[in-house]
């Protein structure tokens, strides 16, 4: 016997998809943002990409062309949600090197700006880091994440349309959030 009643787990799934929408919605956000802020400095995200010191040089041009585009087309993924399982997926995985970058970067005592919502580079030596800032973001950002690839379905996803259209609905188990 369940100690759950069907109109309380209907409740909870219908939390759970708004849910997962504010978590699509909020992280698509953050991506095509920082993407656009970034997008008309090519010059910029050279400057950004090469204070990190990781990339070797033959690397760091096509890496800062490329960053700003691979933003914005996972914003659009995310916020239209098409193929939000793997958006999420590749946005968690984009935050975990962007927090494995800062943290290089503080620990070699490097000075910079990540360039995370603009192009940054190298600080002065008066300038004060914001590592700190940074990481703890970018980490609330990466589970966020993560909690979106667990539970992708939510409200007003071309992926759901899609579902629908290829697999027409036999009874209103297609409200349901999928449990896999």
């Amino acid at each position: 016997m369940s100690l759950v009643t069907a109109p309380s787990q209907q409740r909870n799934r219908l939390l759970l998809r708004l849910f997962s929408t504010v978590l699509r919605v909020g992280l698509g956000a953050v991506w095509l943002v920082a993407g656009l802020l970034k997008v008309d400095d090519p010059d910029g995200m050279v400057r950004s990409v090469r204070a990190f010191r990781i990339l070797p040089e033959s690397l760091v041009h096509p890496v800062a062309y490329a960053v700003p585009f691979v933003e914005i087309a996972l914003g659009v993924l995310l916020i239209v949600g098409l193929t939000v399982r793997l958006g999420a997926f590749v946005s968690a995985a984009l935050f975990a090197v962007y927090i494995a970058a800062i943290s290089s970067a503080a620990a070699r005592g490097l000075r910079i700006d990540c360039g995370c919502f603009s192009t940054g580079g190298d600080l002065t030596a008066e300038a004060p880091t914001q590592y700190t800032e940074e990481i703890v973001r970018d980490s609330a950002l990466l589970l966020a994440s993560l909690l979106l690839a667990r539970w992708p379905d939510g409200f007003l996803t071309v992926d759901r349309l899609l579902d629908r259209t290829s697999h027409p609905p036999l009874d209103d188990e297609d409200d349901q959030v999928r449990e896999d």
